[in-house]
């Protein structure tokens, strides 16, 4: 291999050194050149080590071989006449190693068949001899340029393949993931003995389990849409046709969320089942319902048992009235005989007896009003009451010591004015000043304080005795519940609160406690007020 000058223009073609300052070799890049020529191989050499490129040589290509595979290279320049490998096989064998890497074969014009062979071997350029550095510049840095660029490109491909791959392999972990999660809810859905049915916007039925289908009595029926699910009628509890925007899916499809809605529903084989719904929406990213779910359990059974016991509880009320009415005339009778006969002992066993028998008579009657409250509601006869009134009445009702112990305290605003029957209301506030004075020392005081709360009235009852307990206050409005310290204290059926809470809620107001033990306990029943704060 030999450089010759030439006269030919290569105005775009110009040595490095003419233009720029040498840049370090390692940025230019790493050049093998491969000749058996001596002289020729040394000053290709040291011209592209003047230029700024890092470079090593070899004599033939068994050695170029050996080069190319201890250190990596950005091109290799090779001669195709040489001893033991040529110029083509080494073109082959290198790219057996590094498919990428640019290989320029050098050839003299006679050898153009040769320069084919490289080039279908994977050879990148070709230079004939005698060699032009400024070609031999411009092909190496065009061939450097397209290695890079091309090892780029491939980069790029591989770190966009990766992440595709792990885009894919994360897409594919969340559908197995949502698939088990799907198959864990739809297992779990099975297993309820509750009734569930979800239903889209289009009134298709998205799921519906083998409890809600065995409530419904469709048994093993395929069905798909909600009308075929509306297809049984319904009614509501006075028997009377729901209509379809009243029913518990097309409530939820229309955004309401609902519990404890009782509905009739009427099987096919003309059954009647009491069920007791709840309904909830899932919304799209817009707000509207995409999904409504409605659960639903069968209290049929339920409500036959209360009847039975409603039924039982009436029996046994109006059974006992008749007798505890006789005894309470009799005890009353007695009672003022041995007086008379002065027999002042006597006639205080007498009063005892009687103190018991009107216990009993008024537990009778908590008996029948639970009864008749849960059967026939609270039918109310409103007026407009002074509750600071109501709760001086009470007071006055009650025996000299107990209402010594009560104390009344309001704040500026006159009347507090409730609209309200006044009969229950007194029940209510009796009970609370009962339980209040019960549960207390025989001298502490009770006070019951009226405030005006905006468009509200609130009365509190606050006490100073035992207090209840915090597990039991959750608890303290239920029917039959005794806190397990009021047990011990004093006896009853538990439905006083019970009741007080009935007749509250039917006002449209709310009973509430807060307490602690050893220190007292305060009751607050708070009620809208007609009238407007002065």
């Amino acid at each position: 291999m030999t450089f010759a000058e030439s006269d030919r223009d290569r105005a775009s073609v110009v040595p490095a050194s003419q233009t720029r300052e040498r840049p370090a070799a390692a940025s230019r890049g790493h050049i093998l050149v491969v000749d058996d020529d001596e002289s020729a191989r040394r000053a290709l050499e040291k011209a592209l080590r003047d230029d700024g490129f890092a470079v090593s040589a070899a004599p033939d290509g068994v050695d170029a071989l050996a080069e190319a595979t201890g250190a990596p290279h950005d091109v290799v320049i090779t001669d195709l006449q040489m001893p033991r490998m040529n110029g083509v096989e080494l073109c082959q064998r290198l790219h057996a190693i590094d498919p990428e890497l640019p290989v320029i074969v050098v050839t003299a014009s006679s050898e153009m068949q040769s320069v084919v062979e490289s080039l279908r071997a994977g050879a990148e350029d070709y230079l004939v001899k005698p060699l032009e550095y400024d070609v031999v510049l411009w092909r190496v840095e065009r061939s450097i340029a397209r290695r890079r660029a091309k090892l780029q490109q491939n980069d790029l491909n591989r770190r966009l393949n990766e992440h595709l791959l792990l885009s894919s392999i994360r897409e594919q972990e969340h559908a197995e993931a949502e698939a088990r999660n799907s198959t864990q809810l739809n297992a779990l859905l099975e297993n309820l003995s509750e009734g569930v049915a979800i239903c889209d916007r289009s009134g298709h039925l998205r799921m519906m389990n083998d409890a809600a289908r065995t409530i419904l009595g469709f048994g093993d029926d395929d069905l798909r849409t909600l009308d075929a699910l509306q297809s049984l009628e319904a009614q509501d509890l006075e028997g009377r046709a729901l209509p379809r925007e009243q029913r518990p899916l097309m409530r939820a499809l229309q955004g309401e969320k609902f519990t404890d809605y009782e509905v009739l529903r009427i099987r096919r084989d003309g059954e009647r089942r009491h069920l007791l719904t709840g309904g909830t929406s899932v919304k799209d990213d817009e707000g509207d319902v995409a999904l409504a779910i409605v659960v639903f359990r069968d209290v049929t059974e339920l409500r036959r048992v209360e009847r039975q016991r409603d039924e039982y509880l009436a029996l046994i009320s109006h059974d006992l009235r008749n007798p505890l009415s006789t005894i309470l005339l009799f005890m009353s009778t007695l009672k003022r005989s041995l007086a008379d006969k002065g027999l002042a002992a006597d006639a205080n066993l007498a009063e005892r007896a009687e103190r018991n028998a009107w216990h009993l008579n008024a537990m009778v009657d908590d008996l029948t009003e639970t009864t008749s409250l849960e059967s026939q509601g609270v039918a109310l006869d409103r007026v407009a009451c002074d509750l600071r009134g109501l709760v001086a009445s009470v007071v006055e009702r009650l025996d000299d010591a107990r209402a010594r112990r009560v104390t009344i305290e309001t704040d500026d605003a006159a009347p507090h004015v409730v609209l309200a029957d006044a009969s229950r209301l007194e029940r209510v506030i009796a009970n609370l000043l009962t339980n209040a004075l019960k549960y207390s020392g025989e001298e502490a005081i009770v006070t019951a304080r009226l405030s005006r709360k905006g468009t509200t009235v609130e009365l509190v009852v606050i006490d100073r005795g035992i207090g209840i307990e915090p597990e039991s206050i959750k608890r303290l409005f239920e029917r039959y519940y005794r806190t397990p310290a009021g047990k011990l204290r004093a006896s009853g059926l538990g439905l006083g609160l019970y009741i007080s809470r009935l007749v509250v809620e039917a006002h449209g107001g709310r009973i509430d406690v807060c307490s602690e033990v050893g220190k007292g306990s305060a009751f607050t029943v708070t009620l809208p007020s007609p009238g407007v704060p002065t």
